[in-house]
């Protein structure tokens, strides 16, 4: 005869009762990282052209030696509409340190920026259209133009969306060199830039918000969107968290826009779910979700798919 089974102490039933609260914390809660590579995504491509009529020419040393015996400097503006550099408006700013004499000029590329900037940050880039022993332009007494090359110059400012950015590329320019108001200058730029990239990696957080929740099993899912990577993230979206297997409905809403994660951050949003009814013990299903985003010169754009295992809470707990 089998002996009878004694009855659960009080102190026992209390270990049991917390252990059942501390499972269901950790089954809402559970954290899924997956993150989503940056492999495969090239450099921007660069074409922009910025012009002025309202440049400022002065007058500077020309070369120690040679036929450059002038020295020119203009200095200007011009606004490059969204779209030109990145999405957003932006400005460019030239400082042009012309050398010139009889028919050339020359662009010292270590005297020479070009700087454009917009509301995430800046590039600076460094035109090369030779030097006093070689000159590389053409001038005509008025005008100095011609061709050359142009590469960026190394930044590290950690509040620039573009700092370590890297690239280069070929330029063509137009521009009245004589001292004075009022000058007008053209400058194209034809190249690719090579950005810090961002990575996505998702976790969540599941949770009730609540006791009418629970009974009618509408499960809140708190995705949390982090960039790991080491660039800025923009034009974040979450596409999608659509549940697989059957017997869970999405609610919504999807899509969300997140707009930008700066890299290290992370941003949060809520997607809500029909989920299994009280009877069921060990509820759980798994959520693709898809998110997609650009880098600081809106490029590069990339769409991430990664599931996330969800196990809803046993008891209604925050």
């Amino acid at each position: 005869m089998r002996a009878p089974t004694a009855a659960a102490s009080p102190a026992r039933s209390a270990a049991r009762r917390a252990a059942v609260v501390v499972t269901a914390l950790l089954a809402g809660s559970a954290v899924t990282v997956a993150p989503a590579g940056a492999a495969g995504r090239g450099p921007d491509p660069v074409t922009v052209s910025g012009s002025g009529a309202d440049g400022v020419v002065t007058s500077a040393p020309g070369c120690p030696a040679g036929p450059l015996t002038d020295g020119r400097t203009l200095g200007g503006g011009a606004a490059l509409g969204p779209g030109v550099f990145s999405a957003l408006p932006s400005q460019m700013a030239v400082h042009l340190p012309f050398r010139v004499g009889g028919t050339q000029a020359a662009l010292p590329a270590a005297d020479t920026q070009v700087t454009i900037a917009n509301a995430r940050g800046f590039v600076t880039v460094q035109l090369d259209g030779g030097s006093c022993d070689a000159p590389g332009l053409s001038y005509n007494g008025t005008t100095a133009s011609g061709t050359g090359a142009w590469h960026v110059v190394s930044n590290t400012t950690s509040a620039n969306a573009y700092r370590g950015a890297s690239g280069s590329g070929s330029f063509s320019l137009n521009a009245d060199a004589t001292p004075g108001p009022g000058k007008p200058w053209g400058l194209d730029l034809l190249g690719s830039i090579s950005l810090l990239q961002p990575q996505v990696a998702v976790t969540h957080r599941a949770y009730w918000g609540g006791i009418g929740n629970y009974l009618t099993r509408t499960l809140s899912v708190e995705y949390r969107i982090r960039n790991s990577g080491s660039g800025d993230a923009f034009n974040v979206k979450l596409l999608d968290a659509l549940p697989t297997g059957s017997g869970i409905t999405r609610l919504g809403p999807v899509p969300q826009t997140v707009g930008s994660i700066r890299s290290g951050a992370t941003a949060s949003v809520v997607v809500r779910y029909r989920v299994c009814g009280l009877a069921v013990v060990g509820c759980r299903f798994t959520a693709d979700t898809r998110t997609s985003l650009t880098d600081a010169l809106d490029g590069n754009p990339q769409t991430a798919t990664v599931p996330v295992t969800v196990q809803v809470p046993v008891t209604p707990v925050p």
